[in-house]
């Protein structure tokens, strides 16, 4: 025990539950763990351990797939509920690899056979306690400008302070509303910059034969309705930070000039004569793959290569689950702060949370904000508790489809039979146009009844 415990890492703040009915498996890991510093507790069943995530969710939780009262994959939604960061772990005896796969297809981070080898699983608890404290951190060093605790967007960013260090261009990627002109903010505002301009510019946003006036400025009397002289976006931004967005909607005229600005550090108005030096650090947003523009022509490849330098890919929020409880309780607060809202933030319920999740989330987080200012005008004064009916309305098309390839309905675990019922009305109306025959129809009852329903429930 010596030699091991020498060998095994620093596992001091960690939180451990063992959920295993062999009390001498129990005893024993108890015991090395507690000697590595970890906080352990040891329970000997399914019923114990629902108890002890109840009260305090741990850090991780470590439970046999086979138990006299039920079996360890009955505790990871339960867990996971809890403490949605949480390490997950199997123990699976010999021949029940194919249930410990379906663990990890569920959420679960590893699965360990018996016996279990003790230095493998230490090593594994102090990657992730390390990754956890990783992940925090750099949500607590990003919170000004970004909310998040997704594993998935913490990849993402894992090296924004490193990048934002940097003065080489930055491109970032990601559907629309995933937070590219954050990322940008937050680069600008950890960098050296920070206290000199930021300037942003939508690329798309511009006629093309604007554009190349707007980033590099004009001369009076350059060209009809010159007036004036003006400053181009890259002289407002001179010693900050210029945010392209949208770079892939630049017109090909106006990426010659860009990549000339890049590589020579200068810029001239049209209509000048001299060109002028400009200090400017270049981030770049996209939502469109460039390189499927460079094969259609539409996209320097000189430019790309120029500008993808440190790139940065944001995920969909269908891909970071776990962030939309968080963001969605942010927006609804803002929103309900905006209209004056008195007395305690109603909280969304466990199935409210599941119904947001099996969205697909097309707008990403911008449709998210949106559907909580919705939300919010909705509420009425003293509600407590936000239920997954209140927000069926508020969606598109039938919820669970897209994201998650669910075809029909998604009825989250927790909902009452009554929300249930409301759901299924919320779809067929949905499906039919809101042609209240048609609807009654395809849920198998009268129009009347249905009316019925409708009326009681408005």
């Amino acid at each position: 025990m010596e030699t091991l415990e020498k060998e095994l890492p620093d596992l001091t703040g960690l939180t451990l539950l063992v959920v295993d009915d062999e009390p001498a498996i129990v005893r024993s890991l108890e015991r090395v763990f507690r000697g590595l510093g970890a906080d352990v507790t040891g329970v000997g069943s399914i019923r114990e351990a629902r108890l002890q995530v109840a009260e305090k969710a741990p850090d991780a939780l470590l439970a046999d797939l086979q138990m006299k009262d039920g079996t360890g994959l009955e505790l990871l939604p339960v867990y996971l509920g809890r403490n949605p960061e949480g390490a997950f772990y199997m123990i699976t005896g010999h021949g029940s690899v194919a249930n410990a796969v379906e663990a990890l297809n569920q959420g679960a981070r590893h699965y360990f056979e018996k016996p279990v080898d003790a230095l493998l699983l230490a090593r594994r608890l102090a990657a992730d306690l390390v990754d956890k404290k990783a992940r925090e951190g750099l949500a607590k060093q990003l919170s000004s400008y970004l909310i998040f605790r997704d594993a998935a967007m913490a990849d993402a960013l894992v090296d924004l302070p490193r990048f934002a260090a940097s003065p080489e261009p930055v491109l970032i990627q990601g559907e629309t509303g995933t937070g590219k002109e954050l990322v940008a903010r937050a680069l600008h505002g950890l960098g050296a910059r920070a206290q000199e301009p930021f300037v942003a510019v939508n690329c798309g946003a511009i006629p093309e034969s604007m554009l190349e006036a707007e980033l590099f400025g004009h001369e009076k009397g350059a060209f009809t309705g010159a007036s004036h002289r003006h400053l181009g976006r890259f002289e407002q931004a001179h010693k900050g930070t210029l945010f392209l967005d949208e770079i892939g909607e630049m017109p090909l005229p106006a990426q010659v000039s860009l990549l000339r600005v890049l590589e020579e550090g200068k810029v001239q108005r049209i209509g000048g004569e001299r060109e002028i030096a400009v200090d400017v650090r270049v981030v770049a947003a996209t939502h469109q793959p460039l390189e499927e523009r460079i094969e259609s022509g539409l996209f320097r490849p000189d430019l790309f290569y120029r500008m993808h330098v440190l790139p940065v890919y944001l995920p969909a929020l269908r891909d970071r689950p776990q962030d939309i409880d968080l963001l969605a309780r942010h927006f609804l607060g803002n929103s309900l702060r905006d209209m004056g809202w008195e007395g305690p933030q109603p909280l969304l319920e466990d199935a409210a949370v599941a119904f947001l999740q099996g969205y697909a989330w097309p707008g990403n987080v911008r449709e998210l904000r949106n559907l909580m200012a919705r939300l919010a005008i909705r509420i009425p004064a003293g509600m407590r508790e936000i239920r997954a009916r209140l927000l069926a309305p508020l969606l598109p098309g039938k919820i669970g489809q897209g994201g998650a390839g669910r075809e029909g309905v998604f009825i989250p675990k927790g909902t009452t039979l009554e929300d249930a019922e409301w759901l299924l009305i919320d779809a067929a109306l949905k499906e039919s146009g809101y042609n209240r025959s048609r609807a009654a129809k395809l849920l198998g009852i009268g129009e009347r009844t249905l009316r019925r329903k409708l009326n009681a429930t408005s």
